[in-house]
């Protein structure tokens, strides 16, 4: 997966995180019901509990792989505001890690262990194509601790991710401005206002 691919060619990236939300939900919940009869079986069907775990997405693998090594995260940038509503398409997906940046190894090496392949120093290809960056700071918002506080904890694949708010992705979107970013920061203004005109009871 590139960014030089074709919008129809790449949709599917951003679709796993958001339009199929809903089943993987699903999926979940009867993952963890059959990962319980499994415990109350003591070791009975291990080769059942091997196959469900190989049926986790890579990106959940990631996330369990992070909270082992008790590291902290959250989803930023398109990809999270995808999560919140925003109808756009994204080609990877960004975790804010609370480490610094000369630790990036570290992150490296867990996702390696998970299946995934090195792109450049603080980038990776998940098994299933999917690219993640790991980013060390942001511009135009506060520490990461403060801005963890903040978080919306949102399902992905059945896992709970901490994620950016919109208005601090917006925030810092503002700030940076790259050539991408006005468009960006349109389609989360229209969510914004949609959503408040939702919660206003339609009233614009």
């Amino acid at each position: 997966m590139t960014a030089m691919r074709k919008e129809t060619k790449h949709e599917n990236k951003p679709k796993r995180l958001a339009k199929g939300l809903r089943a993987n939900q699903k999926r979940a919940r009867s993952r963890r019901t059959r990962e319980d009869s499994l415990r109350a079986k003591s070791g009975r069907d291990t080769r059942r509990a091997l196959e469900d775990e190989r049926d986790v997405p890579p990106l959940v693998r990631l996330v369990g792989a992070l909270r082992a090594e008790n590291i902290r995260f959250q989803l930023i940038g398109m990809a999270a505001a995808v999560l919140q509503g925003v109808p756009v398409v994204t080609h990877d997906v960004d975790f804010w890690i609370d480490l610094p940046s000369r630790q990036y190894m570290t992150l490296v090496n867990l996702a390696l262990r998970q299946g995934a392949t090195m792109v450049r120093n603080t980038v990776v290809e998940l098994s299933d194509g999917m690219l993640v960056n790991f980013i060390f700071s942001v511009d135009g918002l506060a520490s990461f601790a403060t801005e963890f506080k903040k978080a919306r904890i949102l399902k992905v694949h059945g896992c709970d991710i901490p994620v950016m708010p919109l208005v601090s992705i917006r925030k810092s979107k503002a700030t940076v401005m790259r050539d991408k970013d006005p468009a960006h920061i349109h389609s989360i203004d229209e969510t914004l206002r949609l959503q408040r005109r939702q919660r206003g009871g339609g009233k614009k």
